[in-house]
């Protein structure tokens, strides 16, 4: 559809509004279930039950409603850690368990399109550009954790720690939600809080 006669819709009444988000659950769940270059217009609007015109007034392209999709689910990543996390000063092992807890349950939601979307941060500089920019949030936050214990803490560089933290973290979620190891999640928690603990405090 031509970018010179398209005019995007921005949804004010309920109906409309409800047709945009019945759009956005369908695609979230077609590119999740087909990848995003296997899913296009015409198939996430008949999962959504509208036209083809419908769609195409609301998003530019499949590209454009990726996107918003993407911002809105990292942005309820970001907000559930932020929210969730519950530092304990009187229990580091406790405060280590809930901040890995927080970062697991902010994945829950529709981790196929979870998955689909770490594919395309490799490949997609735009998803790449506001993956980043997440992660710096996501790293303050750890950085911010970090220092509240300080003066018993093992380690000295806690920008270093974080990220270290960030990536240990994010690989078992990653096999946990991603990859179906969902058997072995308490265990594999423990052993990452008890990893970490040690790490930063004995």
């Amino acid at each position: 559809m031509s970018d010179v006669t398209q005019k995007i819709r921005i949804p004010q009444q309920k109906r409309s509004i409800e047709t945009k988000n019945k759009i956005m659950v369908a695609a979230k769940e077609q590119f999740g279930e087909h990848g995003f270059h296997g899913t296009n217009a015409k198939e996430i609007a008949a999962a959504a039950g509208v036209s083809v015109g419908s769609f195409y007034s609301y998003f530019k392209d499949k590209k454009a409603l990726f996107m918003e999709i993407f911002r809105e689910h990292i942005e309820e990543k970001v907000v559930r850690i932020l929210s969730e996390h519950r530092f304990d000063p009187n229990d580091r092992r406790k405060s280590v368990y809930r901040l890995i807890k927080a970062m697991l349950e902010s994945h829950d939601p529709y981790p196929q399109f979870h998955r689909e979307a770490l594919a395309m941060r490799y490949s997609d500089p735009e998803v790449e550009s506001v993956s980043a920019e997440v992660d710096k949030r996501i790293l303050q936050h750890l950085e911010t954790f970090i220092a509240q214990f300080e003066g018993k803490l093992r380690i000295t560089d806690i920008r270093t720690a974080a990220r270290i933290i960030s990536g240990s973290v994010e690989e078992i979620i990653s096999s946990i939600t991603i990859f179906g190891h969902d058997e072995d999640a308490d265990r594999l928690i423990d052993g990452l809080a008890d990893m970490i603990h040690r790490y930063l405090f004995e």
